[in-house]
């Protein structure tokens, strides 16, 4: 019974933590043509995009991708794997990006995702996001914390 208790708090901490992540995302393309580029997170916020992030990317993107691109992307910080892992979150547009920033991925948007990194780093991030700070954001996720954690441990982890 007690840790169910734990779980639940678990859970509501790691949703309030998360209350600035988006509530919706919106296309490349449709960004680039408003004039005032934001989405809204699930807090009711607002996450507003650099004009000059926006037409950076639509550079290094293939224009056929722009309608089907979806931004921000977010990085999930992945807390039961460790210090500064993270995983991104979205489709396989959204990770060719991100290599392409990397530099890891010849062709990132050739469809095969062999060449893709299954998880990024701190400083993968970092680097990612001095390029495109307004157009990324970080989450955070974890697994059901384990009742042996909890009762030895006699915290959370």
């Amino acid at each position: 019974m007690r840790s169910d208790h734990f779980t639940n708090i678990w859970r509501r901490e790691i949703d309030k933590i998360n209350d600035h992540l988006p509530r919706n995302y919106k296309t490349l393309e449709s960004l680039l043509e408003s004039e005032n580029p934001h989405v809204i997170t699930l807090d009711g916020d607002q996450i507003p995009f650099k004009k000059e992030e926006l037409e950076f990317l639509a550079k290094i993107v293939p224009k056929k991708y722009h309608g089907k691109l979806q931004l921000p992307i977010v990085f999930i910080r992945r807390i039961e794997m460790g210090e500064g892992v993270f995983s991104i979150s979205g489709g396989i547009i959204e990770k060719g990006v991100v290599m392409k920033l990397l530099g890891v991925a010849e062709d990132p948007f050739s469809g095969d995702e062999n060449s893709f990194l299954p998880y990024i780093y701190r400083h993968q991030v970092l680097q990612v996001r001095r390029k495109i700070r307004t157009l990324t954001t970080i989450g955070f996720a974890t697994t059901k914390p384990n009742s042996k954690d909890l009762d030895s441990k006699n915290r959370m982890v």
